[in-house]
């Protein structure tokens, strides 16, 4: 029961990463704000840590708007008190892998659900973090930040390691005031939207992107949660602007 007490806004939760990571943090004692567009995903997500004997409280809202964000946060602020956690896990892939294949709008639309939903959400929880003296934030990065990825374009690839850098730049400016910011980079995992990805390659591509991951196989959602609340955690009070790689050891660095 790691996080009871402990107040925690999970961005994306209510599928794949997210929600693994609400539903375990959920059981670990701690009260989760389960953030998603879709109302009727968020509140299956909200019923399945209540019936695991967990609290939850939904919180739709798009992310990638700057008004709806600062009221998603100022009204669990008001109920809640405090946002002791952050996990900025919303935002997503493309199909597109080739820089030719690329429209403005394609890139735009990545940039903005990965990267700007991240700035916005950290913007709007970090005040009160740095008044406490007080904060765990994770960015669920990726893989293709760190490298690149046979899976998405380089829209993807740039977003993520977008969010790399404003973690490395928020480590120092928060940790004065005891807020800790660190990221996983998991490899291909097998949420709804990667596993639809990977049903259309071949099965020599299948065969080619495994044999580059050590361990043989695409990782779990479940996996990735346990890394994302290792770092939320008060085991890693002294880990800050870290990048933790999961993925099963295709990049190691």
């Amino acid at each position: 029961m790691r996080f009871t007490g402990r107040v925690a806004l999970i961005t994306g939760a209510s599928k794949g990463i997210g929600r693994a990571t609400a539903l375990r943090l959920g059981r670990e004692g701690g009260a989760v704000i389960v953030n998603g567009r879709d109302a009727e995903a968020v509140a299956g997500v909200v019923q399945a840590i209540e019936r695991d004997g967990g609290r939850a409280i939904p919180a739709v809202a798009d992310v990638t708007q700057a008004k709806a964000v600062e009221r998603m946060v100022a009204a669990r602020l008001k109920e809640y008190g405090a946002i002791d956690i952050l996990v900025n896990n919303a935002g997503g892939g493309t199909m597109a892998r080739w820089l030719d294949d690329l429209t403005e709008e394609t890139r735009l639309r990545s940039l903005t659900a990965n990267l700007t939903s991240a700035f916005l959400v950290t913007k709007a929880v970090v005040p009160r973090m740095r008044e406490r003296r007080s904060g765990r934030i994770v960015m669920v990065a990726s893989l293709a930040g760190r490298n690149m990825s046979r899976l998405s374009g380089p829209d993807y690839s740039t977003a993520k390691g977008g969010m790399l850098a404003f973690m490395r730049h928020l480590a120092v400016e928060l940790g004065p005031y005891n807020v800790t910011i660190n990221a996983v980079a998991p490899g291909p995992t097998m949420v709804d939207r990667v596993a639809k990805k990977w049903e259309l390659r071949g099965r020599e591509e299948q065969e080619k992107i495994l044999s580059g991951i050590p361990l043989g196989r695409p990782a779990q959602p479940e996996e990735i949660a346990a890394a994302i609340l290792f770092l939320a955690s008060e085991d890693a009070s002294y880990v800050n602007g870290a990048c933790l790689d999961v993925n099963g050891g295709a990049f190691m660095m």
